[in-house]
């Protein structure tokens, strides 16, 4: 009889044990759901007028002018769109964002990086290149490459979009966004917009272009579902 009495109390033990770890888990993916969200933001950013003609920078090995690229539908590639009031979140994107050296041209020629998150700095030239980020929030930063290979850093600080230059080759230029939250994307070759997991609330959206006025809007997210809102830029 005490042998089984011993043996009920103590199977009860390992049961209240397994649900407090359940619980655990369940607390901390909760808290993961309330801090990411499950709502998603889509849209396109839309040129308005006759598209400009993508010239060939003067010096360059006939490198195009991507400073407005028009694709598919009229979309507007290389746009920054953002929750310009976002919640600072305690967790950081893990996947790089890569910066790649083609051909002696940025690949792609706008990007944006979450503070922390790893920015992959890569040559895919077997040449002399440099990457001259030309901050003005964080420090400005030069790195050298003399043929293939790649380096990996982290901005600390939100910044507004900046420069990137090659010293070497003075056609090469890119933008960088850096941003404290990860609701953010850059507009694909359509013009098309997507930014995921974004908590609930009621946001300003702003759409960053390299040389056309920033645009801003006002947007409610709910907590599940999409969420559309799209831009048209006019032609300068």
């Amino acid at each position: 009889m005490l042998f089984w009495t011993f043996k009920r109390l103590w199977i009860a033990a390992i049961l209240a044990l397994s649900l407090v770890g359940g619980c655990g888990r369940e607390d901390s993916a909760d808290t993961r759901a309330a801090e990411s969200g499950d709502g998603v933001i889509e849209g396109r950013i839309i040129f308005s007028g006759f598209p400009p003609e993508m010239k060939t920078i003067p010096g360059s090995p006939l490198i195009s002018d991507e400073s407005i690229v028009v694709g598919p539908r009229n979309g507007l590639k290389n746009v920054i769109v953002f929750l310009k009031d976002a919640p600072k979140p305690s967790f950081v994107v893990q996947s790089p964002v890569v910066l790649d050296q083609v051909k002696c041209v940025y690949v792609p020629h706008v990007l944006a990086v979450q503070t922390g998150q790893i920015l992959r700095i890569k040559s895919s030239d077997a040449m002399m290149h440099n990457v001259h980020l030309k901050c003005l929030v964080n420090p400005d930063a030069n790195y050298g490459f003399t043929g293939i290979g790649q380096r990996d850093i982290t901005l600390a600080s939100p910044e507004s979009p900046f420069a990137v230059r090659c010293d070497v080759h003075p056609w090469m230029s890119a933008w960088i966004g850096v941003f404290d939250h990860p609701w953010f994307a850059v507009t694909r070759d359509d013009g098309s917009f997507t930014i995921e997991h974004v908590p609930p609330g009621r946001y300003t959206l702003a759409a960053w272009q390299e040389v056309l006025p920033q645009q801003e809007q006002q947007i409610v997210v709910a907590p599940t579902g999409q969420t559309e809102a799209d831009f048209t830029f006019q032609a300068p």
